[in-house]
């Protein structure tokens, strides 16, 4: 008999049985993990680096982009054409793509894909408008004339990086990582490059010298007031030598900026003559100092966490010390364990998970009319109840959305109608039992006359509201057996599957009849906001077998009759006939004349 086709029972006694050979065994391990407490430290901290991989790259990414980064060095070969600068953006736009490519390939959920294809395109629109911008300063153009033709909506790739941080912060947050103690100064430092950077308050700055627009220095404005607020923050938490150095470099910069920021403003009052290009040169900022602070605070990160990692080792090596006596009371643990578990097993696990087991069988059946107890409880039992309660509402779920998906694929969104494929679907096989078991289908093709004007004059939602009320009518006027649908745009189908239909038709066959519903139904006015508007149709029929016996045959001799309709003078109905090979006329408009009805040749 192997372990799987074992009874609870047998193995309950194996297990107590094993419990004690557990206790020798637990010494060994004990004693191999305490040799071996150096392996498990490195162990732990590649795989706290592992989880910080996702933080990490979000933070060069910024750096890439933002403030001395990729969106900075573009805006400034705008204002300054330098084109030395070109290189140092296509460098930066590499390293953008870079981070980008190992942080998809650490597996992203769908939020995280959305936002890393927002920033992927906007970096590309980025690398395809500086080859247009050498080209216009080769030309001689001004910095504003360049900045109206590379301006690019930074939206995706804002909202991108934000969506990012917010997710790098959860999962630093989630990680219950003891080097978390040195993370609020790195999550500080982030917030300055964030703050400084993309979306923030450079690319605000320049684009409020460029395009002379007083909300990009309002935001340029607040964003200062953001970076003082977390340079205080960062105050707050202590600093060594080195980053008071590097905090006062940041602020004496954000000060320049702050000042230049009123300078642009008072340019722009008084000298609204000047270029953006000599308003830059007026109110240059160097970046340098801060650049290099912040290299200075991303250093003094580095070796803060380096410093947690070694107290980290010093506590693991006590756990080392500790360990013999921890095997002591395992062992001593273990001797009174093995009893109590013999009972707590039967009753607590075993009998439980019969029930479980004969409630998976029945939802295995798809049977969710089966109730699940023990999800009250809290132990595994609980768990694994709950687990079983959830798997039931996800069949449920999971047969609902098979009947939406079939509803979708099948039905035209707009009206509710059958679409194409239903139509397809439909008409195979009715004629399939028309031609094996006799009588007859009608295929109604029809075509809204009057719908064009309709979206030409008053747009596309007073012709979605005319096909809704297209279809209502359409609905009303067909009997119940009969099968409605929409091919698309103002094209209808009706098929009619009765042994009963008449092929001489006329003014008074059955088909006649229902094509003088559907005519007069439609040339009903109906209104649309505060205007009444007004459609007709055209209706071309053919009958199986008498037309065709196969889909195509029939669906074309209908449309014929349909084409004979409309140059007929549309508001009428048209029966196909393989006489005269265009039919004649079986139903009119109320206001179409008496002689309509005469046979077209």
């Amino acid at each position: 008999m192997t372990l799987a086709n074992m009874r609870f029972r047998t193995i309950n006694i194996i297990i107590c049985g094993l419990s004690a050979l557990a206790g020798l065994v637990l010494l060994v391990v004990l004693a191999f993990i305490t040799r071996n407490v150096s392996d498990l430290q490195r162990d732990w901290q590649e795989y706290q680096q592992a989880r910080s991989d996702k933080p990490r790259l979000e933070g060069q990414l910024t750096k890439a982009l933002g403030y001395g980064g990729m969106v900075h060095d573009f805006k400034n070969l705008v204002l300054r054409q330098d084109l030395e600068l070109i290189g140092e953006v296509q460098n930066e736009i590499g390293a953008a793509r870079s981070a980008l490519s190992r942080y998809q390939s650490l597996g992203l959920s769908q939020r995280e894909e959305q936002a890393v294809a927002g920033l992927r395109a906007t970096i590309n629109r980025y690398e395809l408008m500086v080859p247009r911008i050498r080209t216009m300063i080769e030309q001689g153009s001004s910095s504003a004339d360049i900045d109206k033709v590379v301006q690019i909506d930074d939206f995706q790739a804002v909202s991108g990086l934000d969506t990012l941080r917010r997710i790098s912060i959860v999962e630093l947050r989630d990680n219950d990582n003891p080097l978390e103690n040195g993370m609020g100064k790195a999550r500080l430092v982030a917030n300055l490059r964030r703050d400084l950077g993309y979306g923030e308050m450079i690319h605000h700055f320049k684009n409020y010298v460029l395009r002379s627009d007083a909300i990009y220095g309002q935001q340029a404005a607040q964003d200062i007031e953001s970076l003082r607020a977390t340079l205080a923050a960062y105050r707050q938490l202590g600093m060594n030598t080195a980053e008071q150095r590097a905090i006062r470099d940041i602020a004496d910069v954000i000060q320049s900026y702050s000042d230049r920021l009123n300078k642009v403003n008072q340019l722009h009052d008084e000298q609204a003559d000047l270029s953006p290009r000599e308003i830059d040169q007026r109110v240059k900022v160097n970046d340098a100092p801060a650049l290099d602070a912040l290299g200075v605070l991303d250093h003094e990160t580095r070796m803060r966490i380096g410093a947690t990692s070694a107290a980290v080792g010093k506590t693991l090596k006590l756990l080392a010390t500790v360990a013999p006596v921890v095997n002591g009371l395992a062992l001593a643990m273990i001797v009174v364990l093995i009893g109590l578990s013999m009972w707590l097993f039967a009753r607590y696990v075993l009998k439980p998970i019969r029930r479980l087991t004969q409630t998976m069988n029945t939802l295995a059946n798809d049977d969710v009319s089966v109730v699940i107890d023990s999800t009250q409880h809290t132990n595994e039992v609980g768990q694994m109840a709950r687990a079983l309660q959830k798997f039931k509402y996800n069949i449920i779920e999971s047969n609902n959305y098979k009947k939406r998906i079939t509803q979708l694929a099948m039905h035209d969104s707009l009206t509710g109608l059958p679409n194409r494929q239903h139509f397809y679907e439909r008409s195979e096989q009715w004629l399939a039992d028309v031609n094996e078991e006799g009588g007859q289908m009608a295929c109604l093709m029809l075509d809204i006359d009057k719908f064009k004007p309709i979206n030409d004059t008053y747009g596309h939602a007073a012709g979605d509201v005319a096909l809704k009320v297209i279809a209502e009518r359409l609905n009303q006027v067909v009997r119940k057996d009969d099968f409605v649908a929409r091919l698309g745009g103002d094209e209808f189908v009706v098929l009619v599957h009765n042994a009963d239909i008449q092929a001489n038709l006329g003014r008074h066959g059955e088909l006649a009849q229902l094509a003088q519903r559907i005519i007069d139904s439609l040339g009903k006015p109906f209104l649309y906001e505060d205007h009444k508007l007004e459609v007709g149709c055209s209706i071309g029929i053919a009958i199986a077998p008498q037309h065709g016996n196969q889909r195509e045959a029939l669906t074309h001799n209908a449309d014929m009759a349909l084409y004979a309709a409309k140059n007929e003078g549309r508001n009428c109905a048209i029966q196909f006939s393989r006489h005269d090979e265009l039919g004649q006329i079986v139903a009119t408009s109320s206001r179409r004349a008496a002689s309509s009805t005469a046979v077209k040749r």
